[in-house]
């Protein structure tokens, strides 16, 4: 997973780029990353119910191939200098139809390798390796762009998914902690199950409230740093690479925190996504370079400090036979309402300028907290 996630943050750097390349209005780039999003919007919940009825290692083996696939194509698009922005379109649209599968699928399938008191530990050392990667691969993808273009980016990333793939293959089956699965009515009672487990579970219903607030305009990076890269610092492809990188680093800090634990406490979570908020305001203080690289770190700190806690949360207070529909709930909320939130940030960017746009979803992102707390507080949550 390691080797397949750096490809992978290689080729989103590569391709937030060429798109820059191809138009250099925010707007394109907001509509761009808001198709690769925009599928778990419609297709989170669905995925929820249709993998709770599969098993997840025979899904995800099929949806890593599928991404391998449309990477293989970008890049020959690329390479023969046949790309425009419809392909780019088209192939964000299909990579973000595979990930509403792909993502809830993933993050389940940790609690059938692991014991229920290593979920918190499994999930901190996932994020850690998603965010080496997220440090090492745009570094990379930035520098292979500056020496090489844009094509060998998407090569790579096509080639990793051998490693991903491989490793389904070689693990045991009998080895995995699969539950077995209860007899379905159908989709739809299926789905309405999932609903009414988290509007019954204050603890569940509390973190969903936060979640929306922090998916819709906290969390829209693959939007964000371009923009901050190219119009606010007025850097190239280094600078871009640079600022991933530095919030990447910032994850790793903190998901390393949280691995380190052996569960998240509401505290923990709380005093994060405040943080987090509270840095992403703090955009406004100054322009200078060194300035927004240190912001982005903690956010990356922060944020995942944050995210870590609410997934191990909601997967340790679900039962097994839905929790794949409530981490769906969670895909939704953090990457489904992403490309509402990308075009909000497009168009306001382009409308009042990088600096308040991010200083206005900050504020935002906070109120989703404060609206938490209240509901926590109106629930029991925090009475020992």
């Amino acid at each position: 997973m390691l080797v397949s996630m750096v490809g992978t943050w290689m080729q989103s750097t590569a391709q937030a780029w060429l798109v820059l390349t191809l138009s250099p209005s925010p707007v394109v780039l907001g509509i761009v990353n808001s198709l690769n999003f925009l599928p778990s919007l419609f297709l989170a919940l669905f995925a929820g119910v249709l993998i709770d009825r599969l098993p997840k290692r025979s899904v995800l083996t099929v949806t890593q191939s599928l991404l391998a696939l449309q990477a293989v194509i970008l890049w020959f698009l690329v390479w023969k200098k046949w790309v425009t922005l419809r392909e780019v379109y088209a192939l964000t649209l299909f990579l973000g139809t595979v990930n509403a599968f792909d993502q809830p699928a993933r993050q389940a399938f940790v609690t059938e390798m692991v014991s229920e008191e290593g979920v918190t530990n499994a999930i901190g050392m996932n994020s850690l390796l998603f965010n080496v990667a997220r440090t090492i691969g745009p570094m990379v993808a930035g520098i292979a762009i500056a020496a090489a273009g844009l094509a060998p980016s998407f090569f790579l990333n096509a080639a990793s998914f051998l490693f991903v793939v491989g490793g389904f293959f070689f693990m045991r089956p009998h080895e995995l902690r699969t539950s077995p699965v209860p007899p379905h009515v159908s989709f739809t009672e299926d789905l309405r199950e999932g609903y009414e487990f988290v509007i019954r579970t204050p603890l569940v219903l509390a973190l969903v409230i936060s979640l929306f607030f922090a998916g819709l305009f906290g969390y829209n990076f693959s939007t964000t740093i371009p923009l901050l890269a190219k119009f606010v610092v007025h850097g190239g492809p280094r600078t871009f690479g640079v600022f991933s990188s530095a919030m990447g680093a910032g994850s790793m800090v903190g998901a390393l925190a949280v691995a380190g634990r052996p569960r998240p406490t509401k505290k923990i979570l709380y005093a994060s996504s405040i943080l987090f908020s509270l840095s992403e305001v703090a955009i406004i203080v100054s322009r200078n370079y060194f300035w927004v690289t240190g912001l982005l770190a903690a956010m990356g700190l922060f944020g995942i400090v944050y995210l870590v806690s609410t997934n191990a949360m909601l997967q340790l207070a679900s039962p097994p036979h839905i929790r794949t529909r409530v981490i769906s709930l969670y895909v939704l909320l953090l990457v489904g309402i992403t490309p509402i939130g990308a075009l909000i940030t497009g168009f306001l960017a382009d409308r009042f300028g990088v600096v308040w746009t991010l200083c206005a979803e900050g504020l935002l992102s906070l109120a989703g907290v404060v609206l938490s707390l209240a509901y926590g507080v109106s629930a029991g949550l925090f009475v020992h």
